[in-house]
This record gives structure tokens, sequence and C-alpha cells, in this order.
């Protein structure tokens, strides 16, 4: 298999996988939520387990697929700077590692919603005190905790796209502007000064995001792939590098 080939079909797994992660965290986030947001959740998430479930399944294809997606990056990525690489392969799995803790806790709210349901209306308030920690713990890793290793890896991808034209630039700045409102965003929504929560004004700042890595990567990297001159000329910067290094 030629280098381009092997760029080119590198290209479509990551244009497969940003799609895959997305289908699998609003089809999960909707199932889970359909049980687990409603009023009397502690009534009902144990019965309706099989939904939380499966919502909790497509939240791990998710994160399976973010750590591919860094994996599948770090070398083209390395012909940059290992580095580079490296943190951006590391805030993937940061990222990942925060949801599935996340996933965790709300999966915990079945056995808790099982002993709200044999133990009774005497003990309400003490599952109703449990499962309001759980569900705030659940909240703090799958939407803060994670959101800031995501905008941080997110601008060192795609100033990496801007600076090696391996895409449009048009798109590298979408993503960059995109990813580098996250962690700012994230901060003042911990501080309570933004409301980011679905349906706020502010949560429409993510949309740079979505479009991203949802219509135009995708589009993109299926229609065209990667710029082969400009991965020919970062191969081409990069083995007198290499060779320098290794003398």
């Amino acid at each position: 298999m030629t280098a381009n080939a092997a760029y080119r079909r590198t290209a479509i797994w990551v244009a497969t996988l940003w799609l895959l992660t997305a289908f699998g965290a609003i089809a999960g986030t909707g199932l889970m939520n359909s049980v687990l947001n409603a009023p009397d959740y502690l009534s009902t998430a144990f019965p309706g387990r099989t939904t939380v479930i499966i919502g909790m399944l497509l939240w791990f294809i998710n994160d399976f697929g973010i750590v591919l997606i860094g994996i599948l990056m770090f070398p083209i990525l390395k012909m940059r700077s290992e580095r580079m690489a490296l943190t951006y392969l590391s805030m993937r799995m940061f990222e990942a590692i925060f949801l599935v803790v996340g996933v965790i806790f709300a999966m915990l709210l079945i056995p808790l919603s099982q002993a709200f349901i044999q133990g009774g209306a005497p003990n309400a308030t003490s599952y109703e005190a449990l499962g309001s920690v759980l569900k705030e713990a659940e909240y703090w890793f799958m939407t803060p905790m994670q959101l800031i290793p995501l905008g941080l890896g997110g601008v060192v991808l795609t100033f990496f796209l801007y600076q090696t034209r391996l895409v449009p630039r048009s798109i590298s700045i979408v993503g960059l502007v995109g990813y580098g409102l996250l962690v700012p965003i994230t901060i003042l929504n911990l501080l309570g000064i933004l409301d980011t929560s679905s349906g706020a004004l502010a949560s429409l700042l993510v949309i740079p995001v979505a479009a991203f890595e949802v219509i135009l990567m995708p589009i993109w990297l299926y229609a065209k792939g990667f710029n082969a001159s400009a991965i020919a000329s970062e191969s081409a910067t990069t083995a007198p590098n290499a060779l320098l290094s290794a003398a």
C-alpha cells in the first residue's frame, strides 16, 4: 500500500469515527435522559434499565471512538511535532476517561432506583439526596470535565491543520474558533456566569465544534481526504530532522 493510500484510508476512518462518536453521544444521551432525567427517575430507572444500559453502551462506543481518533491522527501530527501528537492523544484519552466515569455515576442510579423501590416511601429523602449527588457527579464528568480536554485537544489539532493545510484553512478556522471557545465557556459555566444547559442561548456557542466534527471534516475527508501535497511537504521536512537526530 502506498503512503497516499494509507493516508486516504486514515482520512476515511477518522471521518467515520467522528460521525460514529457523534451518533453515540446524541443517541446515548437521548436514551439515558429519557429515563434518568424524568421527575420520578428513582421509580423508573430500575424498570427502565434496558433503555439506560443501551444508552450507556452507545456512550462507550463514543468513548472508544474518541481514543481511536487520537491514535489514528498520532502519526500525522507527529510529522510536525511529537509533543503535539502526544498532547492531542492524551487529551482524547482524558476526555474518554471522564466520560466513562460520568457514565458509571449514571449507572449507579439503577441499583439506587431498585433499592428505592424496595425500600418504600419512608426512606425517600435519603434516596433523593443520594440520587442528586450521583446526577451532579454525572454532569460534572460528562460536561465541564469532558469539555476542557476536548477544547484543548481540539485547539492542538486544528492549529496543526491550519499550519499544514491538510484541509482547507476555512475548515480549520471553524474548528479552531469552536474548540478555542470551549475552555472559557466551561470556566464561565462553572463560575455560574454563563448558562450552557440545553436550550440556553450560550449553548449555541458549541455549534462551531459540532459543525466541524459532524459536517465539515467528515464531508471533506470522505470527498478529498488529506491534502497529499501538504503531507509530502511535511514528510520531506521530517526526514532530514530524523536523520539529524539519529546522527
